[in-house]
């Protein structure tokens, strides 16, 4: 097959787009993409016409190149989708991360708010405790405290926060 003029071209097309067309909508099931494709495959037909050599009917390297076509459609779509999908989930990722970093500050300077309201005890058991990592029988020692009334003045703490923080609570 060689393509020299504008009128063989043209008779070629005649002959074979709908043949083209069948082809291409049977790999889609969507008609739009297969005339994309279709048209595709003749400009490409058309862009190498002086070049171009075919043994053989033009039918055969028509629906071979279909084929051809549809398998790199396919290829192409399941990269994009993938890609797709990537930028998707890393820009959900990201909006969740700082969506957290902004309930976490928030939650933070409200739980230094609550501390800052508790009774001198409470507030002095809790910041050894649960900001310096303290064991109870070291706040007590250091404190000069019974270990019973550390627990007291710690759980009195939580639940003044629970109590404050229900809010925060999921």
């Amino acid at each position: 097959m060689l393509i020299q003029t504008d009128k063989s071209f043209e008779e070629l097309y005649h002959l074979h787009w709908e043949k083209m067309l069948a082809v291409c909508y049977q790999g889609t099931r969507n008609l739009e993409q297969a005339e994309d494709l279709t048209h595709e495959i003749f400009q490409s037909l058309w862009e190498r016409r002086g070049e171009l050599r075919v043994q053989g009917p033009a039918a055969h390297y028509l629906v071979r190149a279909a084929k051809l076509k549809l398998m790199a459609h396919h290829r192409d779509s399941t990269n994009r989708r993938n890609i797709f999908d990537q930028v998707v989930d890393k820009k959900a990722g990201s909006e969740d991360t700082t969506q957290r970093q902004v309930d976490y500050h928030l939650l933070s300077e409200r739980v230094s708010e609550l501390v800052a309201d508790l009774p001198h005890p409470c507030k002095e058991v809790f910041v050894m405790s649960r900001q310096k990592g303290m064991s109870n029988k070291a706040i007590a020692a250091s404190l000069v405290l019974s270990e019973k009334t550390v627990e007291y003045h710690l759980t009195r703490a939580l639940r003044f926060l629970g109590k404050h923080l229900a809010e925060y609570q999921h």
